[in-house]
């Protein structure tokens, strides 16, 4: 399969996924001593993984809530992406699935149920923004606009307060508590970076992938963090971080 290929599976699985969550009953449990998953995440995990494997034959999944493994095609996904949000009903989550052909992300999908929002990009495909609502032209900002949630409840890391506090120095800072959905707002222009600290594979696969079709850069730093986004800031933020993971 082509990477348009597994980008038109990834949204159909994405687009058809969403209606679900209409429907679906949300029970909420605790996930460590910060994090909560709810039935909708099970149950949407469940439902991608069936449609894109059988879509995608011999391919495999790494999920956030049903176990990963490996193929040569590999798909991440993450079915409600900003589950914290989602279950207070804050309207700030995303589905998220990207795929990855030997090693190699190539395709992403990040969806946005609330506002009817589709970004996806792919390998040789452009990327794309479909909305059903009001959508406004990005204008320039005299400081750069950052997506950012350091420092996360209970993070082990010393410094990211600093980090925090010289960031709002320099940046308009903004916490949304869903990484693939500010990684799709940065590849759309409506953020000039996002930087997260403590994220897993399936947070940010697809939306590296679009922020590198959209002409933006994505720096995975140590193996929890990343900087992404367009301009000085990008540098300046994954140096700051190297610095509190060392």
């Amino acid at each position: 399969m082509t990477p348009r290929d597994l980008l038109s599976l990834a949204v159909d699985s994405c687009l058809d996924a969403a209606k679900l969550l209409h429907d679906v009953r949300v029970d909420v449990e605790s996930k460590g001593a910060f994090d909560q998953v709810s039935s909708a995440d099970v149950e949407l995990e469940s439902f991608l993984r069936g449609v894109l494997t059988a879509g995608a034959p011999g391919s495999a999944v790494v999920g956030e809530e049903l176990g990963s493994a490996t193929a040569s095609v590999t798909w991440y996904v993450d079915p409600i992406d900003g589950t914290r949000n989602f279950v207070r009903g804050i309207p700030l989550s995303c589905i998220s699935v990207a795929a990855a052909v030997d090693g190699v992300l190539v395709a992403g999908c990040v969806l946005d149920p609330f506002r009817d929002e589709l970004f996806t990009a792919a390998a040789g495909v452009p990327f794309t923004v479909r909305s059903s609502g009001l959508t406004i032209t990005p204008g320039v900002s005299p400081r750069p606009l950052v997506l950012t949630d350091i420092p996360l409840p209970g993070s082990p890391y010393t410094g990211e307060m600093d980090l925090l506090g010289a960031l709002l120095e320099i940046a308009d800072v903004r916490r949304v508590y869903s990484t693939a959905l500010s990684l799709a707002w940065v590849a759309a222009g409506r953020a000039d970076a996002a930087a997260n600290i403590g994220v897993f594979p399936w947070d940010v696969a697809a939306g590296a992938v679009l922020v590198r079709e959209a002409g933006g850069e994505f720096r995975q730093i140590g193996a929890n963090a990343f900087a992404a986004g367009r301009g000085e800031i990008v540098p300046w933020l994954a140096g700051r971080m190297e610095g509190i993971l060392s």
